[in-house]
């Protein structure tokens, strides 16, 4: 299979209603996303802010692969995407009934696609490559369909994208339709964007590649709009099964996704594809005896591939666990980037109170900052989300103030005081002075778990 992967996570990503992508983000995940293997990277909408501006230009100083930036057909978009430096301009369109009262203000057919072509040949005239969207296509007719085609071809289109934006199609329609395209257009070059609303972007996207459309627009862990559209791991591995070639870096998708899930907010399930904390995890015990003789009983996967490590440990039962816990007494040296500090510090409640605890709790009393108190914690990062409270021992919890660090930004704080640190958020935080309790909350049982390492 000639197959190629267009990543949009930096774009459709950021239309989901958890995620907004900064721009040290997104120089970190265009890094990786393009030494991942996949072939072109799509990010933002430069015209619309100028920090989506600032943004698509850093991911095209980083990116080893093209970068593709959106644009609608106005000429105004066209010229920030060639501000933005990006190489391709992806521009879009939708020619339904629906469409084009909702988003057209009334504007004819005939009207849009005599947009859509100039605005093909503007681009091309100012030296960018063109991907040609046909939004909704799943829902314009097939004669609509090849009007449009031929219409982007003669402008010069260099790839025309066929977006089920809504994931209308099964499978054997979405064969159907772009098998009649394919043959059609011999010299057009296809790709293909599917939304996963009925549960069916890879099916189709694996339909859509036995058509012969050669281009697929994915994401990472399938985040987008919705219900998110293919994910670039599984497609990845499903192409990977059938060529001995190396076509991606599969040893780093786990971190990846993790990367993903911090940065964008929007974590997935464990029984997720691939990536999900649970695909080699073995409970049934018969399970468990059979791949202690051969891992490939019950695994479709080389978990080495992945770098992965399988779990054959169930939790236990949670009404078999004793939920009236006594906390310990513990010195913040037992964890990465921490020394002892000030004061008595308690572990109130992890793994090792409860072993099946989603959550990490510390409680610190300080009876006395030092003058020159420089502070026990090292700047680092988690993986989830954290949480610092600071009660101090006067009345109404004054009497503590603290210096907290989160992304940059440092901030003095008197109690009582609570700072939020968001998931992926580089922090610390050191005592200034006066008396009080400390507590932090980290949503992962194992401390050393929630920690979030980025290799260069």
């Amino acid at each position: 299979m000639n197959t190629k992967i267009i990543d949009c996570t930096l774009r459709e990503g950021c239309q989901t209603i958890q995620c907004s992508f900064d721009i040290e983000q997104s120089i970190i995940l265009a890094k990786k996303i393009s030494a991942f293997g996949v072939d072109m990277v799509e990010c933002g909408h430069p015209y619309i802010s100028r920090f989506e501006m600032d943004r698509v230009k850093a991911v095209v100083g980083v990116a080893t692969v093209p970068v593709l930036a959106h644009a609608r057909c106005r000429q105004e978009d066209i010229d920030a995407v060639i501000e933005s430096g990006a190489q391709w301009v992806g521009m879009f369109a939708s020619f339904n009934v629906v469409s084009l009262a909702t988003k057209f203000h009334g504007q004819s057919q005939e009207q849009v696609i005599k947009l859509f072509s100039e605005s093909i040949r503007y681009a091309k005239d100012k030296g960018l490559l063109v991907r040609a969207t046909i939004e909704d296509a799943s829902r314009t007719s097939l004669s609509d369909l090849m009007r449009i085609t031929r219409v982007a071809q003669l402008a010069g289109a260099d790839r025309v994208c066929f977006a089920d934006s809504v994931g209308n199609l099964f499978p054997h329609e979405t064969f159907e339709i772009l098998s009649n395209l394919t043959k059609e257009f011999h010299q057009v070059e296809f790709e293909y964007h599917v939304h996963n609303d009925r549960g069916l972007a890879l099916a189709n996207t694996l339909e859509a590649i036995r058509a012969g459309v050669h281009w697929i627009s994915a994401s990472c862990n399938g985040i987008g709009e919705r219900a998110g559209i293919t994910d670039t791991f599984q497609l990845a591995t499903l192409l990977q099964a059938k060529t001995d070639k190396p076509l991606y870096k599969l040893a780093d998708a786990l971190a990846l996704s993790e990367l993903v899930a911090t940065f964008s907010r929007i974590g997935h399930s464990p029984m997720h594809p691939i990536t999900g904390q649970n695909v080699f995890a073995h409970a049934a015990k018969l399970h468990r005896q059979a791949n202690e003789k051969d891992a490939s009983s019950y695994n479709i996967f080389d978990a080495g591939l992945f770098r992965a490590k399988p779990a054959i440990e169930k939790h236990p039962a949670m009404h078999e666990s004793n939920l009236f816990i006594q906390p310990f007494e513990k010195s913040a040296t037992e964890l990465r980037y921490h020394r002892h500090g000030p004061g008595k510090r308690f572990v109130m409640l992890d793994h090792r109170l409860l072993e099946a605890s989603p959550y990490y709790f510390i409680a610190r009393h300080v009876d006395a900052i030092a003058p020159n108190e420089q502070g026990h914690v090292d700047s680092h990062r988690h993986n989830c989300d954290s949480v610092f409270m600071f009660l101090g021992d006067e009345q109404d919890y004054q009497g503590l103030t603290v210096e907290v660090s989160i992304s940059g930004k440092t901030q003095t704080m008197r109690s009582p005081a609570t700072a939020f640190v968001p998931a992926g958020a580089e922090h610390t935080y050191r005592f200034l002075h006066g008396k009080g309790s400390f507590i932090n909350f980290v949503h992962k049982g194992k401390y050393e778990d929630s920690l979030l390492e980025i290799s260069a």
